[in-house]
């Protein structure tokens, strides 16, 4: 009986082996973890490329189209709503100013805010880098004294007292003559507009 009671222990221990083995053949083995590096890989490579894209890009747009930042917006004094950007200019590589004396005085007659009448006499010369465009203005001298009569009645007597204000009236009609050039000539002939006298009553 001892006997037979052991034969049935080791039939039964030796079933729960085969079976236990049964089983473990069953389980299907872990996969290699190659596709999971693959795809991290992968991955890691296409943010590169794109990081890489961003960076290379900006340099590449600048060689091609030219630098947005560098290039200076020429804008004639008066304007609104632009701000010019200019470059340093070399002196040396100027040509020789030629100022035209645009005589004899202007006197225009200018409204105080409290109704009072006063007079502004200015002498004003323009200047300009080309022999064409002096003579230009020579010739053309008429029109810009008219226009420029205009310019000045537009100001009020407390707008030129001031620094600002004379300086204002100054770059408004440089902005003019520049127009009235380009009407009788087709260029703006007058690089700066100067006050050599400028008197206010």
């Amino acid at each position: 009986m001892f006997l037979g009671l052991n034969r049935c222990h080791l039939n039964r221990i030796r079933k729960d082996i085969v079976a236990d083995q049964d089983s473990d053949a069953a389980v299907p083995e872990p996969k290699s973890s190659g596709g999971l590096v693959k795809s991290l890989m992968s991955g890691v490579g296409i943010f590169v490329a794109v990081v890489l894209a961003q960076i290379v890009s900006q340099p590449i747009t600048r060689m091609i189209y030219g630098d947005p930042n560098a290039a200076s917006e020429t804008a004639e004094p008066g304007g609104e709503g632009v701000t010019a950007v200019e470059a340093p200019i070399d002196p040396a590589n100027l040509e020789p100013a030629l100022y035209v004396p645009l005589d004899p005085a202007l006197v225009v007659s200018l409204m105080a805010a409290g109704g009072e009448s006063h007079f502004l006499q200015v002498n004003v010369q323009a200047m300009s880098r080309d022999q064409d465009s002096a003579d230009a203005i020579r010739d053309h001298a008429p029109a810009l004294r008219n226009s420029f009569l205009f310019v000045i009645s537009k100001y009020a007597y407390e707008d030129v007292l001031a620094i600002d204000g004379k300086e204002a009236l100054r770059q408004a009609m440089l902005a003019e003559a520049r127009e009235v050039m380009r009407k009788n000539t087709g260029v703006p002939g007058v690089e700066e507009l100067y006050f050599t006298s400028f008197v206010v009553q």
